[in-house]
């Protein structure tokens, strides 16, 4: 059942990835898709060198996003009050539905779901030594609680920017 709802928000993700595509660039769907599929092939191909590498990778583009995404946050210039009022008591302004319905699709992220769990099946741990196993469970706690983390701060940045335009 899992695998299917991954399955679900990939297709959601590569039509996401050709609707942005089309609107930079003016792409057709169709090319918009076939380059999101390339990209996947691309990773699969960098995983070919090793899992280490295709981490450094998935770094270099969260990074390269986080670092966009704040400058166009700091840009549009959001109230802080309103954000912090927002974290803790969420609401949908009337009219803004769509916009809200639109903000669900760009903060699901199942490539947490297949990366994590793909990282963690990487690591070679002995399975006879509980405490190995207890600490490799906790620095994977702790990775995923971190990856959640900037995932938040990403989604964060993307609605306080959304929400003053």
């Amino acid at each position: 059942m899992t695998e299917l709802a991954i399955i679900g928000s990939d297709i959601q993700e590569v039509l996401g990835s050709a609707t942005a595509l089309n609107i930079l660039f003016g792409w057709p769907l169709w090319v918009g898709a076939i380059v999101t599929i390339l990209d996947s092939f691309l990773f699969l191909f960098i995983h070919y060198f090793g899992v280490r590498k295709l981490e450094f990778f998935f770094l270099m583009l969260i990074a390269i996003m986080t670092i966009t995404f704040m400058i166009n946050m700091f840009k549009a210039e959001p109230d802080a009050g309103q954000m912090a009022f927002g974290t803790f008591v969420p609401t949908v302004p009337k009219g803004s539905i769509g916009a809200a319905l639109g903000l669900v699709g760009a903060v699901i992220m199942p490539h947490n779901l297949y990366l994590h769990s793909s990282l963690v099946l990487t690591r070679s741990v002995g399975i006879d030594d509980l405490d190995k196993m207890k600490e490799a469970v906790i620095y994977n706690n702790i990775e995923s609680s971190i990856s959640l983390f900037i995932s938040f701060v990403i989604s964060t940045m993307v609605i306080a920017t959304f929400a003053v335009y």
